[in-house]
């Protein structure tokens, strides 16, 4: 019950007195009875305005009740907003969580698949090293033995006729540490041809040390002709910048095989006279003429050779920075390609007689027609 209720209820009870008191009074006729009449009725005039009072800060107070309901309602229904908007944010938080953690394991996919890839690309570039390693071994393994039997073969040509040696047979006066691999008998003297074998990775620091250490042995030696030629292979002369030198009172030209026919030849050719002094004019400026178109043309070879050795290395440096697909389809094809090998027989065949060459080039550009002549009659 509220304090509003209690108090009319009590007005009303004293109202109900008051009334029986006067009514009893007025029957009576008694003064004092009168007197605590009127005095009720001010009590009642006093009830009545609390109660009015009491009225008013009820409705004032139910007014603030309403206004606090409403506000409370507000401040409810802004809770509501608010835990609906927290609710989202929590969910495009987790939506973001998820979607922050979904790239981390993207990137470190990535990044194990780009570590497998360093670690594929490093593995062939170490097989690719290898092999290229491998292939270089082989080929000087094998460039000794075929300079020693190419100019074994050279040296029993009618055009050239020379006497000569190899390491294992060498004229008496060579022993110890001269020994070298092949030397022809050239005017009462021997003319040395060496084939180099190195495993160096900069052929031209060991070229340079290897005549060093040759003049060394061949200094103060009688009966050595004073050019001394050193053989290395084809496409391995292509990485020397120098391939003459003066050392030690010798000339040391640094040749590839397919220059050992000429120069025999020029020798045989110098052999067949006794002294300069007795050479016809003529034929000495062939002579010197021969030599200069020579010396000319290994020059000229290495030249083009280191040239075209440079393209080559620059166009394959093009090809690491094209596209990453292509370039490892082109390096999966490139693995299963077959090396290219010369044929020992054609190489000597070559060698041995230069028009077998320029037969096969007019082949190439003046080919003939298979069909024959009793074909145009059909």
């Amino acid at each position: 019950m509220t304090l509003t209720n209690i108090l009319l209820t009590a007005v009303l009870m004293g109202i109900a007195v008051v009334l029986w008191k006067a009514f009893r009074a007025r029957n009576e006729g008694d003064p004092l009875l009168q007197a605590e009449l009127d005095r009720r009725k001010e009590e009642i005039g006093e009830l009545k305005n609390m109660v009015d009072e009491v009225k008013s800060e009820n409705n004032e107070l139910k007014g603030k009740g309403k206004q606090l309901a409403a506000d409370y309602m507000k401040v409810q229904a802004a809770n509501e907003g608010l835990a609906t908007q927290v609710a989202e944010y929590k969910a495009v938080q987790k939506q973001r969580e998820k979607d922050q953690q979904q790239a981390l394991m993207q990137l470190d996919s990535a990044k194990r698949s780009l570590e497998d890839e360093k670690m594929r690309i490093r593995h062939d570039d170490e097989k690719r090293i290898q092999k290229e390693i491998e292939e270089r071994d082989r080929m000087w393994a094998e460039h000794e033995i075929s300079v020693i039997s190419l100019l074994t073969d050279l040296c029993k040509k009618p055009q050239h006729a020379f006497t000569s040696y190899d390491n294992n047979n060498l004229p008496e006066g060579f022993h110890g540490n001269l020994k070298p691999d092949f030397l022809i008998e050239f005017l009462e003297q021997y003319v040395i041809f060496d084939a180099k074998i190195s495993k160096a990775t900069n052929l031209q620091v060991y070229i340079d040390d290897q005549v060093k250490k040759t003049a060394a042995k061949v200094k103060g030696k009688e009966g050595i002709y004073s050019r001394i030629f050193l053989v290395v292979p084809t496409n391995a002369i292509s990485e020397l910048k120098k391939t003459y030198y003066y050392e030690e009172g010798f000339h040391f030209y640094i040749v590839s095989p397919e220059a050992l026919a000429p120069i025999l030849a020029s020798l045989k050719h110098i052999e067949s006279y006794e002294t300069i002094e007795g050479w016809d004019p003529q034929e000495r400026e062939a002579i010197i003429d021969l030599i200069t178109q020579l010396d000319y043309h290994i020059s000229l070879r290495n030249f083009a050779d280191y040239q075209l050795m440079q393209h080559g290395i620059d166009t394959l440096s093009k090809t690491q920075v094209a596209d990453t697909g292509l370039a490892k389809e082109v390096a999966i094809r490139k693995a299963k390609m077959r090396a290219l090998n010369f044929k020992t027989a054609d190489q000597k065949s070559f060698i041995a007689n230069p028009e077998l060459l320029r037969e096969k080039l007019l082949e190439l550009t003046e080919p003939q027609s298979k069909m024959q002549k009793e074909d145009t009659k059909r």
